[in-house]
């Protein structure tokens, strides 16, 4: 019997997929809980790096937006989620920030993407110091230094009214999850 390759439901590989998310000089690392299954590894790495992702961080709970999922994390659930903020020493190493003045001048010589991108302005793993609290301790440290500015859209009201800090995407992460099966 032959069987013709399009009836046939390729394999799909599964992976686990985690987001850093930055606002201000924290970081937040989530992991979804759930994996994800992708034809290959390249589909996997376009959907990913394409997906916009970002989180709102409230006192009771984090609000992860990626694609077009909605993900309520709350404070216990911490095998989801870390945060961790800039150490000192990084902004010793990074200076002031650029003015536009500085900005232009870069620009008017050429020299802005030298800049920006050199190991200087370039933050590591190394750069950051791991918080040992939960969402809601990181809320109280935010909410010392300003007043939160961003709310869930209306669509989302029923889940919270509460303001709270925006987390944009900086990175992602898939690691393939071994040992799970793959389907046919």
């Amino acid at each position: 019997m032959l069987i013709r390759l399009k009836e046939v439901r390729g394999i799909n590989e599964k992976y686990k997929t985690s987001y850093g998310l930055q606002y201000d000089a924290w970081e937040l690392i989530i992991r979804l809980p759930d994996w994800e299954e992708y034809d290959s590894e390249e589909e996997a790495k376009r959907i990913s790096e394409n997906r916009m992702v970002s989180a709102l961080l409230t006192a009771d709970a984090i609000f992860v937006f990626y694609g077009q999922e909605l993900l309520k994390i709350l404070p216990e659930q911490t095998e989801f989620y870390r945060f961790s903020f800039i150490r000192e020493e990084a902004y010793e190493r990074l200076g002031a920030p650029l003015s536009q003045d500085d900005m232009d001048s870069l620009i008017e010589r050429d020299m802005l993407e030298e800049v920006i991108f050199s190991s200087r302005y370039i933050l590591t793993e190394e750069d950051y110091t791991e918080f040992k609290g939960n969402l809601t301790e990181v809320y109280l440290e935010l909410h010392e230094k300003e007043a939160p500015a961003y709310q869930l859209s209306p669509r989302f009201q029923g889940e919270s009214r509460e303001f709270g800090y925006l987390f944009e995407s900086i990175w992602y992460q898939l690691d393939l999850v071994k040992g799970a099966g793959h389907g046919y």
